[in-house]
């Protein structure tokens, strides 16, 4: 029975793919406008990112993690849909699981929901915020080793040693997209 061997020409060597991975973002996506998306969307070309998840999360878990959000979780949504409305939508897509359990969801519980469902490998973007709360959790160093953190410098939050410990699954972002070291 044949294995699917090939025959390729001596010295043949495989391209890399061009596009790889999942940008995973968690965010209120609040106060977002056209500015934050050409950020998202310089960020997706630039690391070549094969799809851009925007998951917005309930008022129950944003109350939970301490982060203040005055919109409610639809208006949210809404807001991001009509942003993403003039984009691919096979690269951007917005996930609203979270919108469906109303109710207090954690972090890596929708991390693992998240990456049971997109392909690999995965990047997390959060706001410095999101990221400080985060590194607090029990479960982060296990997620800190499937994932790689993308830290957005938005709000100016200093950031716990737990998280500067992982420096090298770490990326952090500027106001323009460009990386900037902490």
């Amino acid at each position: 029975m044949a294995r699917g061997n090939t025959m390729v020409p001596f010295g043949y060597e495989e391209e890399p793919p061009a596009q790889r991975g999942t940008l995973l973002i968690f965010e209120t996506f609040e106060d977002w406008s056209e500015d934050e998306l050409g950020l998202i969307e310089a960020i997706a070309d630039q690391r070549k990112f094969r799809k851009v998840v925007f998951y917005p999360q309930h008022e129950e878990s944003l109350k939970r993690m301490g982060i203040p959000c005055a919109s409610p979780y639809h208006k949210r949504v809404k807001l991001l849909e009509e942003l993403l409305r003039d984009m691919p939508v096979e690269r951007y897509t917005v996930d609203t699981w979270e919108g469906k359990r109303k109710k207090y969801t954690p972090v890596d519980t929708s991390l693992r929901f998240l990456t049971e469902k997109f392909a690999s490998p995965y990047f997390v973007m959060m706001n410095d915020r999101y990221a400080a709360e985060f590194a607090g959790y029990k479960g982060f160093d296990e997620w800190i080793r499937k994932v790689r953190l993308l830290v957005w410098k938005r709000f100016g939050v200093p950031l716990p040693g737990k998280l500067l410990a992982y420096g090298d699954r770490l990326d952090f972002i500027g106001e323009k997209g460009e990386s900037v070291e902490v």
